[in-house]
């Protein structure tokens, strides 16, 4: 079942199941989203990049849990593991603060510093898959998981599940037994989608998938590792430059602020009070990577998966492919794939994350210089695509089409266009000849040799003139009648 039909059943399910009091009008049709992070250092500046981008979400919770790389102890029999803390999350948020204001001069639905702090919640951290408690962080998932709200929950694991596996053990010993218990159980695995950045606890495997074994997972095990660590081992040659020094110290760490002045990267100097065991901080290490290289954000993809406006739908279907990965179906929801790496002509399991890299770094760089610009025209914004046709079309083989594709750009940038198929999301076994030449139309006729049901995935891009170069795109999907 894709993601669009979990969608629709979760809009239409009529059933008043919500426990959590009456059901409050929903005002957003923004993704209504839950970060569970763990505190490791690429948490930490997922989630700077999280804050920037936090307007294109609807956030119902910021929740600290532990994972095998963190834990907090208990103050009697277990120790702390790398323990970094949970003052953090606000301080970074303070810090967001002082943008706020320049912010929402760039674009609207900034959340407030206030309201942001009254989502933090404390979770389950004092082991790694502990889940015998109820936590402030796991009631809170577990409010939000009842509410009867329309539209999917996802809840982000960059960390361990152990506080989301809480919340469901709380709803189970609540109401299993009781004659609602098996329409409130298909209802959440209806609403809940979970993506899962590698198994950072047990408690997937022990718990949720053997008490739950219809909620959907969008599990990513190997492609976030592009964005993360060892990028320079994944990410092409050609795409690399949007992640090394250079381009860091003048996109993010110089003039953008306080909050991006804690961003962390490559032997920068910058310890993580409590992590002593990860020096990649340290000027002295002999490591590959330059002083300020970028370091890891292996937890982005969780919430780039969702970032629509893009025009690339990922969020519809994870087959789909966009700025968080791609994924095909498996027996628990999804799981991450690989798409033909052109440098290689190779399938590569993490090409599906690494060829958006030049252009999520572009987009992030235009939102850091929005938080120290307080004028609309200081900075750059997003340019605008459309197709005239719409974006989702019946074609038959042997038809010739044409499609006329639409850019505008908000400060008045010259733009460019291009088309192409994403031949990887297809079901369509073969490549169209598409005409085209830096144009915003093409024309192609429909293979004869394709079949009822197989789709075709053609991605108009718009690309502005500006500082850093922005792009918007557009996904057409012809589905052969």
């Amino acid at each position: 079942m894709r993601a669009r039909l979990l969608i629709a059943a979760a809009l239409v399910a009529a059933l008043p199941l919500s426990f959590s009091g009456p059901a409050q009008a929903h005002q957003s049709d923004k993704p209504r989203i839950i970060v569970s992070q763990d505190g490791e250092v690429d948490d930490m500046d997922s989630f700077i990049r999280f804050l920037y981008y936090a307007n294109e979400f609807d956030i119902e919770g910021i929740v600290y849990s532990s994972s095998r790389y963190h834990w907090a102890g208990d103050g009697a029999t277990v120790a702390p593991y790398r323990w970094t803390g949970t003052a953090w999350v606000n301080e970074y948020i303070d810090l967001y603060a002082k943008l706020y204001p320049n912010l929402r001069r760039h674009a609207s639905g900034y959340p407030t510093p206030a309201k942001l702090r009254s989502l933090y919640k404390i979770g389950n951290v004092s082991n790694v898959s502990e889940m015998s408690q109820v936590t402030e962080g796991s009631r809170l998932i577990e409010q939000r998981i009842l509410a009867d709200e329309p539209g999917p929950l996802y809840i982000q694991s960059w960390g361990g599940l152990n506080t989301t596996a809480r919340a469901l053990k709380s709803i189970q010993e609540k109401y299993q037994g009781s004659s609602r218990w098996p329409a409130l159980q298909r209802k959440i695995s209806e609403k809940v989608v979970i993506y899962n950045i590698l198994n950072q606890d047990a408690t997937l495997d022990d718990y949720i998938k053997p008490n739950w074994p219809d909620l959907k997972i969008v599990d990513n095990q190997s492609q976030f590792w592009s964005f993360a660590y060892l990028w320079t081992r994944q990410v092409p040659a050609s795409l690399q430059y949007a992640l090394k020094a250079p381009y860091m110290e003048e996109n993010f760490l110089t003039g953008h602020g306080k909050l991006l002045e804690r961003y962390r990267t490559y032997r920068d100097g910058k310890p993580t009070p409590g992590d002593d065991e990860n020096n990649r901080w340290r000027p002295d290490q002999n490591l590959t990577y330059a002083v300020h290289d970028f370091i890891s954000e292996g937890d982005s993809p969780s919430f780039l998966y969702l970032l629509d406006f893009n025009g690339l739908r990922s969020s519809e279907d994870p087959t789909y492919g966009g700025w968080g990965g791609r994924f095909a179906p498996n027996a628990s929801g999804w799981i991450d794939t690989s798409d033909i790496n052109p440098a290689t002509e190779a399938a590569d399991r993490t090409y599906p994350q690494t060829r958006w890299v030049a252009d999520l770094q572009n987009d992030f760089a235009a939102r850091a210089d929005w938080g120290v610009s307080a004028r609309y025209r200081d900075a750059n914004h997003n340019p605008r695509a459309s197709v005239r046709e719409g974006v989702d079309l019946r074609v038959s083989p042997g038809r010739k089409v044409t499609l006329h594709g639409r850019g505008s750009d908000p400060d008045g940038d010259r733009l460019s266009y291009r088309w192409w198929q994403y031949t990887d999301a297809d079901s369509y076994a073969g490549a169209l000849d598409l005409d085209i030449s830096n144009r915003s139309n093409i024309s192609f006729t429909v293979p004869a040799d394709a079949v009822h049901g197989d789709t075709i995935h053609l991605i108009f891009e718009v690309t502005d003139g500006g500082t850093p170069a922005l792009k918007r795109y557009q996904r057409v999907i012809l589905t052969v009648r």
